[in-house]
């Protein structure tokens, strides 16, 4: 009997336990922003409030594809190489084409990129998987947005952009299109998470707490 006692004393810890331990506390109720946008923390709200966050990203992850795709469709476009003007440095195809060929593939670039951050967080929506890391570390791309769009508008309304939209209407439209939408998302997609002070921080306690008792039950 003293066996047995001595064998359930000195048993090592199961993962159930080992797991709890492991799992920081929860924070305080009402702790300040800063905590709850902690990548782990942030995981676990976002992780249960899919509705929401999943419809919101949902809608960047398809704006981002389709923007990608048609930059690279257009980059390529047939109208490409038609002639801006009958005369000067633009009466040449190779030139006129230059026009848009850099904002379009600068746009490209900035949607390929934005596209797999927000696969990566919609992966942490959806599955839980703590890599809102990820989404912080290219948050350099949103400043890159800035750039690449300022380029864009000044290419759009310079002189050259304004006599290549007559013989290339499908680029000048597209491009003047994706700088209305960019400016009218990029503030709100450039921290969806403006959505969490919004909700309140007594939801975010309650998204908290709910997912550890989850946890809990999963465990059990």
């Amino acid at each position: 009997m003293a066996d047995k006692v001595a064998q359930t004393i000195d048993a090592p810890p199961t993962v159930e336990k080992e797991q709890e331990e492991d799992r920081p506390p929860l924070p305080e109720a009402h702790s300040p922003w800063k905590t709850y946008l902690r990548p782990y923390w942030l995981t676990l709200i976002l992780n249960n409030t899919k509705l929401i966050f999943g419809l919101v990203i949902g809608v960047q992850y398809l704006a981002q594809f389709i923007g990608a795709v048609a930059c690279i469709n257009l980059y390529s476009d047939v109208d490409r190489l038609k002639p801006c003007s009958l005369t000067g440095e633009l009466a040449d195809g190779e030139k006129s084409s230059e026009v848009f060929d850099m904002p379009l593939m600068l746009m490209a670039v900035y949607h390929i990129i934005e596209w797999i951050r927000t696969t990566v967080l919609l992966t942490v929506i959806l599955i839980g998987v703590n890599w809102a890391i990820f989404w912080y570390a290219t948050s350099l791309n949103t400043l890159f947005g800035l750039i690449v769009y300022a380029f864009a508008h000044m290419a759009y309304f310079d002189e050259q952009g304004e006599m290549c939209a007559a013989t290339q209407p499908d680029r000048a439209s597209w491009i003047l299109s994706e700088i209305i939408a960019f400016w009218v998302m990029y503030f709100f997609y450039a921290f969806p998470f403006v959505i969490l002070f919004c909700r309140g921080k007594a939801r975010a306690d309650a998204s908290l707490v709910y997912a550890y008792e989850k946890s809990e039950d999963d465990e059990e």
